[in-house]
């Protein structure tokens, strides 16, 4: 197998930015992944993590894991350092 040179590395499974509109608690109420918008239809878990706090870029996140009108599931989080909200695969 070739060695890649840096320059052609690229992440697996590298999160996606995402618009998210959400209620009054915070809770996504809208998704919109790469131009459509879908409307969720229940916050099925959600949890915290916070790690890595030594670091100079701490990871806090709140994921979501939701069920949409349409009957797709997804699960998304929110950077709580940045305020962006993602998806990724898996």
């Amino acid at each position: 197998m070739a060695n890649l040179p840096p320059n052609r590395l690229r992440p697996l499974n590298a999160p996606r930015p995402i618009r998210v509109t959400t209620n009054s608690a915070g809770q996504p109420v809208t998704v919109n992944v790469r131009g459509l918008t879908r409307r969720v239809a229940h916050v099925l878990d959600f949890w915290r993590i916070d790690d890595e706090w030594w670091r100079e870029t701490p990871i806090s996140r709140v994921y979501y894991h939701l069920e949409y009108e349409n009957g797709g599931i997804d699960t998304i989080y929110q950077d709580l350092v940045t305020g962006e909200w993602f998806w990724q695969r898996g």
